[in-house]
């Protein structure tokens, strides 16, 4: 034990202090430095008040043996303080700008890339940045000074998806994580980080209440006015701080990562699950939606949202049609095909890649100062080539007996050739391209990241073996320049080049795709490494609304919700815009809990989020939202809407939903073990056992009558990729409302019968 303090504390000052604010300016403060070993409580004295300071400073679990708890306590002994903060600083003096420093959600490698000042929406105006070999540039964000001179991020716990700050020691293998509380009775906490101006040191704080000055943050300024205040103390109060530090042998940077990923709750009390609505009943109510408000019968397209554009990838698209024609009413299936034929027909260019938007009177493109210019985000048809190819794949296996339309066919044919043209000129894909020629206009980015994974769909599909060796090809690329640097850039189509969660999970679908079609364990590792990099995108605990917010008011449970981007600092329901069952697909090939479990949150938070008539969301101008809508906001940052507000609008993430429904099993069972993952709105129970059936307890406490589909597998037969459509053979279980069953599960088999 004393080897693990010393192992703590080499390099490192710990130090205790409280700071008094004019408003949000620092105007008078006092630290102490404690070390790991306090024998007593600490006198300060600000302003004529005394403070007690008392460090209690533990081992941390068997689970953890590189860790250390601290419990520290400020008592305001005498007087009464206004305006105050009370902190905790561990200085380290073994610094330098190489120093990868992670904040989940918040910065990747510090932020440290070159920058762009511009109002929102960004997009690349200066010639000089219309380019192949464009590094990484970000917008007015925060982030650490790639130069000399001041460096300093200061964020909000709530900014973060987990408050947390772990940095990479490159020259001596060593990694570290503090992990601390989201807030204390101060209100919600602040993580900062602020290194010197030769970057020979580096002080990270945890402040109580945080506070932002003299600037913070709202959409690509860096310049607003701060509003944060300290805290008003009587006589006799006190401010507890509770930190976990682990420090440990990290000889590479997808090891900081994996450690997070094994770390990130450990603060966090488990979170309570409240069913809403069961994923067929949300069905039922978002294919009502979309055929409702989003069907353009003019022109024979569903459009985004509830107006009348139509975009083919990133926000929707030619994702929202394939649950529409896999598990669609016949109005559903037939709107999917005129919409795949719109897609085919004016949606897609000369180039072979498809027009970023469409409306009823034109095809338009992605350039936000000039709609009229041929730009594309390529990972819009990037997006677009996976799930056409799983398109083709279901009516392949639900309707063998039709050819499939030869439009479509050779409609996929011409996007996959238009990725290999662009890889086989420019060894890459870039982030925006010319619509009409396919033309790189600005390379670098992960924009297109799921581009391997359409590429390798499509070798299938096509028979084509030339879209599977550019497919893996790219992606060994995008590992190498990606994810072994720790970020993914690009996805949404107005952030720059901010590190972004969307890039994230959709080059964890080509990774986890690329094994299933080649068997090749290399891209298991490749995955695993990529899934722990997801992770940090994903809000690890249950954040507390303001109690009059909207969210607060309906409760709302924000573990498993998905973080943008560094730029757009809000959380949102689900993956823009998938299922996350690659997630599902990876811990079947590995049998790693955390891929299972990570997943288990993501669709476990989404329906929530739906507006319906017995419970609807509504915006601080008063308005509802009618059944079906769901908003992309889960405000937890002050970055645009107030916290636990949303705007009233319609989103993509009701596309992820409808994915969830339609990828993932409600209950996955491994009949092994008699573990069983519960992905829907229902609570199970094993309630008995024996050599030839599992009978479970399914309980449905919503509403709404429960459809739930079941995958009860052995570990052996995990061995096995996934069929893409394998939801089809799942059998279903009927649960009233408000039921509880008794469902028989077949060890044999597989298959279920009520017990």
């Amino acid at each position: 034990m004393e080897g693990r303090r010393q192992w703590m504390a080499e390099g490192a000052d710990l130090q205790v202090g409280v700071t008094r604010f004019d408003g949000c300016l620092p105007i008078a403060g006092t630290f102490r430095s404690v070390g790991f070993h306090p024998a007593e409580a600490l006198s300060l004295a600000l302003d004529g008040h005394a403070w007690t300071v008392s460090v209690q400073a533990v081992d941390g679990p068997p689970s953890r043996p590189d860790a250390i708890d601290l419990d520290i306590r400020f008592l305001l002994a005498r007087g009464r303080a206004a305006g105050v903060q009370a902190a905790v600083r561990l200085v380290f003096r073994d610094w330098s700008e190489g120093h990868f420093v992670l904040m989940p959600a918040g910065a990747y490698d510090g932020n440290r890339f070159e920058t762009r000042t511009m109002p929102y929406p960004p997009i690349f105006r200066d010639p000089d940045d219309l380019r192949p070999d464009l590094p990484v540039v970000i917008t007015d964000i925060p982030r650490l000074s790639p130069g000399s001179g001041p460096s300093r991020i200061q964020l909000m716990t709530r900014d973060l998806s987990t408050p947390a700050i772990g940095f990479l020691h490159g020259q001596r293998d060593r990694g570290f994580w503090l992990l601390a509380d989201p807030a204390t009775r101060a209100g919600d906490s602040g993580l900062e980080i602020e290194e010197s101006p030769d970057r020979s040191q580096a002080v990270l704080s945890v402040t109580a209440p945080g506070i932002r000055y003299p600037t913070r943050y709202t959409i690509c300024d860096m310049g607003h006015p701060c509003d944060d205040r300290g805290v008003d103390l009587e006589e006799g109060e006190s401010i507890a701080i509770r930190l976990r530090i682990i420090r440990f042998d990290c000889p590479s940077l997808p090891d900081l990562f994996q450690v997070f990923s094994a770390i990130r709750k450990d603060l966090s009390p488990p979170a309570l699950r409240r069913p809403s609505i069961p994923l067929s009943a949300a069905w039922s109510l978002l294919e009502d939606k979309y055929n409702r408000d989003n069907w353009v019968e003019a022109k024979g397209y569903y459009g985004v949202g509830v107006d009348e554009n139509w975009q083919v990838g990133w926000v929707g698209g030619l994702m929202a049609t394939l649950p529409l024609l896999a598990a669609g009413s016949p109005l559903s299936v037939h709107r999917a095909g005129r919409n795949l034929d719109f897609a085919f027909g004016e949606g897609q260019s000369a180039s072979g890649f498809f027009h970023g938007c469409a409306d009823p009177h034109r095809v338009f493109g992605d350039h936000f100062d000039d709609p009229g210019k041929p730009w594309h985000l390529v990972r819009k048809s990037a997006d677009a080539l996976c799930f056409l190819a799983r398109h083709l794949l279901y009516l392949r296996k639900a309707r063998p007996q039709e050819p499939l339309p030869d439009r479509w066919l050779q409609g996929t044919r011409r996007v996959a050739d238009a990725f290999v043209r662009l890889w086989e000129t420019r060894g890459q894909f870039g982030q925006f391209v010319n619509t009409d020629t396919g033309d790189l206009l600005v390379g670098g980015s992960a924009s297109a990241a799921i581009a391997p994974a359409g590429l390798a769909l499509a070798a299938r599909v096509l028979g084509d073996p030339r879209y599977l060796a550019v497919a893996s090809a790219a992606a060994d690329a995008y590992d190498a320049h990606y994810t072994l640097r720790g970020f993914t850039t690009g996805g949404p189509g107005e952030i720059l080049q901010c590190p972004d969660s969307e890039s994230a999970f959709g080059l964890l679908e080509s990774f986890v795709t690329l094994y299933e079609e080649t068997r090749e364990a290399r891209w298991l590792e490749k995955a695993c490494r990529q899934a722990d990099l997801c992770a940090t995108w994903c809000v690890s605990y249950d954040y507390r609304f303001p109690p009059d917010s909207t969210f607060g008011r309906l409760d709302m449970r924000t573990t498993g919700t998905v973080y943008a981007s560094v730029q757009n600092k809000h959380s949102a329901p689900g993956i823009c815009t998938l299922s996350g069952d690659s997630l599902l697909r990876l811990y079947r090939a590995t049998g790693e809990s955390r891929f299972l479990e990570l997943l288990r949150d993501i669709a476990a938070s989404l329906p929530q989020y739906l507006s319906r008539e017995d419970r609807p969301i509504g915006s601080p101008d008063g308005r509802a939202m009618p059944p079906g809508w769901m908003n992309e906001r889960v405000e937890m940052s002050d970055w645009l809407e107030p916290i636990g507000e949303i705007f009233h609008g319609s989103c993509w993430c009701e596309v992820s939903l409808m994915l969830t429904f339609l990828d993932l099993p409600g209950l996955h069972v491994l009949l092994d073990t008699d573990q069983v993952t519960v992905f829907d709105q229902v609570d199970v129970r094993v309630a008995s056992t024996d050599p030839d059936r599992l009978v479970l307890e399914v309980a449905n406490p919503t509403p709404f009558d429960a459809r739930v589909r079941v995958l009860a597998e052995t570990r052996a037969g995990m061995a096995m990729p996934l069929d893409r459509l394998a939801c089809l053979d799942w059998p279903v279980a009927d649960i009233p409302a408000g039921a509880v069953c008794l469902l028989s599960v077949s060890r044999t088999t597989g298959g279920i019968d009520p017990a």
